[in-house]
C-alpha cells in the first residue's frame, strides 16, 4: 500500500518553489509597471527621474514620476 502523503522533504521542496513562482509573478508584475510608466513619460522625464536616482538610490520611478506631478514638472 502505497501513501499519497508527501515527505517532508518533499513538501519543502514544494513549498519553495511555489514561494519562488510567487515572488517571481510578483517582480515581472513590477517591471512591467515599470516599462509601462517609463514608456508614458517620455525621454525627457526619466532623463530628470534616472539622475534623481542616481543622487538617492532607494527612490522608484514611479515615486519620482508622482513627485514630479505633484510640482508640476
Amino acid at each position: 500500500m502505497t501513501s499519497n502523503k508527501l515527505s517532508k522533504k518533499d513538501q519543502d521542496f514544494a513549498h519553495a518553489m511555489a514561494l519562488k513562482l510567487r515572488l517571481n509573478r510578483e517582480r515581472l508584475a513590477e517591471e512591467e509597471k515599470e516599462l509601462k510608466l517609463i514608456a508614458e513619460a517620455g525621454e525627457f522625464r526619466m532623463a530628470i527621474v534616472r539622475a534623481a536616482m542616481k543622487d538617492h538610490p532607494n527612490l522608484t520611478v514611479e515615486e519620482a514620476l508622482k513627485m514630479m506631478d505633484f510640482f508640476g514638472a
